[in-house]
């Protein structure tokens, strides 16, 4: 399977799961869940195209994939909590 379809999988499950154990138990939140899906998937809107983009050009150039996959993660694991601590449920 091409890089990219295997990522945007493992990508939508990270979401929901993070979204889900994030505002539950992180943040304990009890705000406008519309709201904050909105927020997150304003996120996602910018860090899918650009972290895939990024993958699949670095896949293309020789990296491992699960290397790639794991620093992506990664980095989606950093920046989602950040976003979510300061902006979805600050």
């Amino acid at each position: 399977m091409p890089y990219w379809p295997s990522y945007l999988i493992s990508l939508v499950l990270s979401i929901l799961w993070n979204f889900t154990i994030n505002r539950k138990y992180t943040f304990k939140s009890t705000s406008n869940l519309p709201r904050a899906m909105l927020l997150v998937a304003l996120f996602y809107v910018i860090f899918t195209p650009l972290s895939t983009i990024i993958g699949d050009k670095l896949t293309a150039a020789g990296w491992n994939d699960y290397i790639v996959l794991a620093l992506t993660m990664i980095v989606n694991l950093v920046t989602e909590f950040l976003y979510q601590k300061h902006i979805v449920f600050k």
